[in-house]
């Protein structure tokens, strides 16, 4: 390989050892001579790559971003055409399988340690960003093929979506019964109903 192949090469075996690592242990619990070990490297193989663990989680935030707006695109190109996607979107967020809980408490973590930097904070802020407007775009998508109209503007309703979603999580944490356990999802949905309006019904019946 090259040398720039090779640098390619050890940056994805860092980040792939990092989220093992990160998600194993929490952000402020892992350390770059841990995540240099589950690599096979090194700790200056890290640091040739990555400044700090911040730039490092931060990097692996990026993918993770990404990678979870592809899955909810891909959820809502799945949903029928039957008026209810939006709320279904709500439960699909809520829920959550186990990594993706694992996820949410990782970036609650890192979310508590940047709010007390402020260029830390900035850099996440960028991130968060790009995860509404992910998510706004899907919104969006879902209420053109469905046909339901939100009753609030689709920024601050993903913002909504997220909140809900983070303390949901927080919340199972603490007591897995909490916020309904299993049916948090479905509470949640119930709670959002009147925040959607339903399809617009044509002349002869059929929602447009």
């Amino acid at each position: 390989m090259t040398r720039a192949q090779q640098a390619e090469r050890n940056r994805a075996l860092v980040l792939d050892a990092a989220r093992q690592v990160f998600l194993a242990r929490g952000y402020h619990n892992a350390t770059l001579e841990q995540i240099a070990d589950e690599a096979g490297f090194s700790k200056g193989v890290v640091y040739s790559q990555f400044a700090s663990k911040a730039d490092l989680f931060l990097a692996l935030l990026d993918a993770r971003i990404a990678e979870r707006a592809e899955e909810n695109a891909r959820f809502a190109g799945s949903l029928p055409r039957d008026g209810q996607g939006l709320l279904a979107l709500v439960g699909h967020l809520t829920a959550g399988d186990q990594l993706t809980r694992g996820w949410q408490l990782l970036v609650i973590e890192f979310r508590v340690h940047a709010a007390r930097d402020a260029e830390l904070n900035r850099r996440y802020a960028a991130a968060h960003a790009r995860t509404i407007e992910a998510l706004i775009g899907v919104l969006a998508a879902i209420s053109a093929r469905s046909g339901q109209e939100p009753a609030m503007e689709l920024r601050p309703l993903a913002e909504l979506m997220l909140a809900l979603s983070v303390g949901v999580t927080l919340e199972q944490a603490a007591s897995p019964d909490t916020s309904g356990g299993p049916k948090a999802a479905e509470q949640v949905t119930h709670a959002l109903q009147p925040l959607v309006r339903p399809p617009t019904l044509t002349a002869e019946g059929q929602s447009s």
